[in-house]
């Protein structure tokens, strides 16, 4: 098949051209339920959505395209993160108004569709059983429009990674807790064929997946191709990512006889040699949440791949605020433990001395933990974002200043809720530059 790169150029064309090169409708049919599957993870109003969720400029140039083609039956679907702030309202839904999709959708005559709300088919994805939302099983034409990320647990987060959003939220944190995130996200692959994949690279994201502890630069390219492995091995490639090194890849490619060969892979459009990068995709918890605010003896260690997304977003944000309301404080060796498996006494090479303090966090970390005294345990799957900077405040600052914290943290809290009041981090000063077009959303 061929993957197709092309310069975003800011209208239509330049979709519909990376769609044209690679094939991308020629076999969908008119009659066909088409469902286009974004990226769209994380309610953008909380945190820049650059590089992190779908464009809606994107998703709004697919619509209209396959309206140009007289497709009547398109739908967008997402299972989004949730828990965050103990939200009542659907999470997803939140998710999609804060994005601009809802507005596409009403434009357009679009259905909206919140995996999160079922139905759900259970399937057995080698010996790990999971519920996968029944949309997008039952979809004629299933259209996988990741962002162009790395991820600090997969290296990428493209296309294969995109259909994680498919699962329902326990089997999301299966994928985790079975610690087989990168098999299964193969098998999930198997079980939903993606019939065209376009990566969104208006903007990408190096350290991702969210843009705490990540940062976006702006690209401008689409990727596009009907075959996903291709298309994800061309789109690491860009990122600086070796496809071979991506363990749900090199599954794949093992299972299905793929090859990481991409001078064997058809590309059309721009040249790849002109496109490639050399993104970062590790980074440590502590050091990207903490050390803008230069706040020492406080760790949050590598947690592997048993952290979910719901207790990480939860997590990040939490350190995040704490850190920029307690400027250069030094905590005296607290740590943070979180996940499956990983234990206080496993702390990183070159630390030294075994914390003074633990936090474990979520209920995973306080299970596999249960028989340590006197940490702080904050359960809940995941904790909220109010429980967490409560636990953090109470254990680590005085009464007076917990006191002050607690008063003006409630206030921005109950404000973030409403809407009316917009948190800013130090590192998101660069998204006032030009180059970072709040129209794409």
């Amino acid at each position: 098949m061929t993957v197709s790169l092309v310069r975003f150029d800011g209208s239509v064309d330049s979709l519909r051209k990376a769609i044209e090169l690679s094939g991308g409708f020629e076999k969908l049919n008119q009659n066909d339920r088409v469902l286009i599957k974004p990226n769209n993870c994380f309610r953008h109003k909380i945190m820049p959505p650059y590089g992190m969720v779908t464009t809606t400029k994107i998703i709004e140039g697919v619509v209209q395209l396959l309206l140009d083609h007289g497709c009547k039956h398109i739908s967008i679907g997402e299972g989004a993160i949730i828990g965050i702030f103990g939200e009542l309202a659907p999470y997803t839904k939140q998710g999609f108004k804060g994005t601009g999709i809802e507005k596409i959708a009403k434009k357009y005559g679009t259905k909206l569709v919140d995996f999160n709300t079922g139905a759900f088919n259970e399937l057995d994805l080698g010996g790990t059983k999971v519920q996968v939302s029944g949309a997008a099983l039952e979809a004629d034409f299933l259209i996988n429009v990741p962002v162009l990320k790395t991820h600090f647990q997969t290296r990428v987060s493209l296309g294969f990674k995109n259909l994680k959003g498919c699962l329902n939220k326990e089997s999301k944190k299966r994928f985790h807790t079975s610690s087989r995130l990168d098999p299964l996200i193969c098998l999930l692959n198997e079980a939903i064929k993606s019939d065209l994949v376009i990566i969104d690279g208006i903007y990408m994201l190096e350290k991702g997946p969210e843009t705490l502890a990540g940062v976006a630069h702006r690209k401008n390219l689409i990727i596009a191709s009907p075959d996903i492995f291709e298309c994800d091995v061309v789109g690491a490639t860009i990122l600086g990512v070796d496809p071979a090194q991506v363990d749900h890849l090199k599954e794949f490619a093992q299972r299905h006889k793929r090859s990481f060969d991409i001078s064997a892979i058809e590309i059309k459009g721009e040249r790849i040699e002109s496109l490639k990068e050399q993104l970062e995709w590790r980074f440590e918890p502590d050091e990207e949440l903490l050390g803008p605010s230069k706040i020492t003896g406080l760790s949050a260690p590598y947690p592997g791949q048993t952290l979910c997304s719901a207790c990480g977003a939860t997590l990040a944000l939490a350190l995040s605020i704490f850190g920029k309301d307690n400027p250069e404080m030094d905590f005296g060796g607290a740590a943070f433990y979180y996940g499956v498996g990983l234990k206080p006494a496993e702390k990183k090479e070159g630390t030294g001395a075994s914390p003074t303090k633990v936090f474990l966090y979520g209920d995973c970390g306080v299970r596999s933990n249960k028989n340590l005294q006197n940490a702080v345990k904050i359960e809940g799957c995941p904790p909220t974002l109010t429980e967490t900077l409560f636990a953090l405040m109470k254990a680590l600052l005085s009464r007076p200043r917990m006191f002050r914290m607690l008063l003006v943290r409630t206030m921005k809290l109950i404000g973030i809720r409403l809407g009316v009041y917009h948190e800013v981090f130090p590192r998101w000063e660069r998204y006032r530059a030009k180059e970072f077009d709040k129209t794409h959303f």
